[in-house]
Formats: structure tokens, sequence, C-alpha cells
């Protein structure tokens, strides 16, 4: 892959908190051959005063004519993207400094579309890797994604040519759930690959767009599960896919009701669960008083 283009995506909306750390570990890459495009959407605090610190000739600078919703932002940066290889990076994550260079060496085969490293889960009182770091993933995971997406988006890295074979890139529908619809209808006509080093970090915020829209997240997959089995009810591979997908909904559906003390919803659900070990135990949870906690730390409610 030398001296192949690689665009960087940094959607920035009042990020001056980190920012200045997230371009660096770009600036930082061993590898070079780069291109940074900053979206800033309206950013009103002082975003735009430190990326102007920056001289580097690399740097490309685009600002919203007004404000927009994450999916409809980073749709409209990834236009600006010249690159041969696509790479996404939040405003407040970090990458090592030979994240580009290792993981472009996983694109070994012309079916690969897109690669994923490991990452760094942290904030200023833990840290965790996302994987376990024996871990291994199949090349052809789009069933394996439909059942449980297990991407951080910080960690890809993605072929432009595949974009372009797409009917659509990014869905500007989905605010938070973007990158699940863009990286499933991905794998559907191309492989993954796995670099497995930890070559990313994502910081845990509690303030953060996936934190604090966890209904929004419900119904953009419901929204997102309709649309993707059109052509493909009749794939029996699917169906079966399908059903887990939903029945992890159903749970997570469960875990909003309950948070917002709404007993009589989440009860309602219960009877359209899969009849299986893991739904058997969250049903007798239902009933216990610490709950809630036992929610988050058992069940798997990270799209």
């Amino acid at each position: 892959m030398k001296n192949k283009l690689v665009s960087v995506i940094i959607n920035c909306y009042n990020s001056e908190k980190y920012i200045k750390e997230t371009i660096q570990s770009v600036i930082s890459q061993t590898y070079k051959n780069w291109e940074l495009i900053f979206y800033d959407n309206q950013s009103t605090d002082n975003s735009y005063t430190i990326y102007k610190s920056f001289k580097d000739k690399r740097f490309k600078y685009y600002k919203s004519k007004k404000f927009e919703q994450l999916g409809s932002a980073r749709k409209n940066a990834l236009i600006k993207a010249k690159g041969d290889f696509i790479a996404f990076l939040d405003s407040d994550d970090l990458w090592e400094k030979n994240k580009l260079k290792t993981q472009l060496k996983y694109f070994d085969t012309n079916e690969t579309g897109f690669t994923i490293s490991n990452s760094v889960f942290f904030n200023d009182k833990k840290k965790k890797p996302l994987y376990p770091f024996n871990k291994k993933f199949r090349k052809k995971v789009f069933y394996e994604l439909i059942k449980n997406y297990f991407i951080s988006f910080d960690t890809v890295i993605i072929k432009s040519s595949f974009l372009k074979k797409l009917s659509h890139t990014l869905d500007k529908k989905f605010n938070i759930i973007h990158d699940m619809d863009l990286l499933i209808r991905l794998s559907k006509i191309c492989d993954m690959n796995y670099a497995p080093f930890a070559l990313s970090k994502w910081r845990m915020r509690e303030n953060s767009l996936s934190f604090n829209n966890f209904n929004n997240i419900i119904k953009e997959k419901k929204i997102f599960i309709k649309k993707i089995s059109k052509n493909l009810n009749k794939d029996l591979n699917f169906y079966k896919s399908k059903k887990i997908f939903k029945d992890v909904l159903c749970r997570q559906e469960i875990l909003y009701f309950i948070s917002k003390k709404k007993m009589i919803k989440s009860f309602k659900l219960v009877k359209k669960l899969n009849f299986n070990i893991k739904n058997i135990i969250l049903v007798i949870i239902i009933f216990l008083p610490f709950k809630k906690y036992i929610f988050n730390n058992f069940f798997n409610l990270r799209y």
C-alpha cells in the first residue's frame, strides 16, 4: 500500500477540550501520505483556533453552512475526501502512531474492502481493550454483524473503491448508527480483515451521543433492520441472523423502559423474546431491586 493516499476525516463540534490531542495523533503517524478533512459543524468554542495553530499542507478545512446531525455531517465530509482509503476519527479519540502503517498492510487481498483493529476504551478512571487480545475474526462477517455488531468506528479503514460499489455511502437518516449501517452493507460485498493490535483509543464519556440517545438508537435500529431486509428475506442465513438481531434489540428496549420506570411496557416486551438461557435470566433480573446495574454489566448493550 505504499504511496496510497489516506483521507482522515475528523468531524468537529465544540471539541476544544480534546481536539489538539486528537489532531496530534494524526500528525504523529509513521505513515505520511494522508490528508486531514477537518469538518467544522458550526463550532462556537476555540476548536477552529486550535486547528489553525497546526501548520500542515495536508490539512483541509470545511465548515458546514448550518448545524448538521452527525450522520449528515460525516456524509458531507466524506464527499470532500480524495484518498484511496478512508478513515474516521472522532474529535475526542486517539490513534497510536503506527495505526495507518500497520493496518494498511492488512489489505492483503483484492477482496478486502475494510480493515479494523483492536481499540482501548478509556476515561480518567479506567481503560480496557475492546476485544480479548487473542480474538480472531472471519473475513466474511455480514451475518455476524447482523447478529452482534462488534466494530468501533475509530478502528476502521475503508478502501474507497468499495464505497463506490454501494448504492449510497453514509445514510443521512441515521444520526447515531450510520457507521453500523455503512459497514454492514459494505460487508455484504467485500471481506473484512482484522489487525490484532490496539491501534486506537476510544474515549468513554457519559455525555457522548450514544450514552444520551439510547431510545433513538433503538428507533434507528428498527429502521435499519427493515432497510437491510429488502431483497434478503429468502436468505435463510439472514433470517436466522435477523432473529437474533431483533432479540437483542428487544432486550435493549426492555432496559430502556426499566430505566424510565415504565415497567408495564417492559413486561409486555418480555413475551417477544426468544426462549433461551440469557432471556430467562433477564426475566428473573427484572424483579430484582438492583436490576439496572446488572443489565448494564451483564448484557451487551452497545450498538
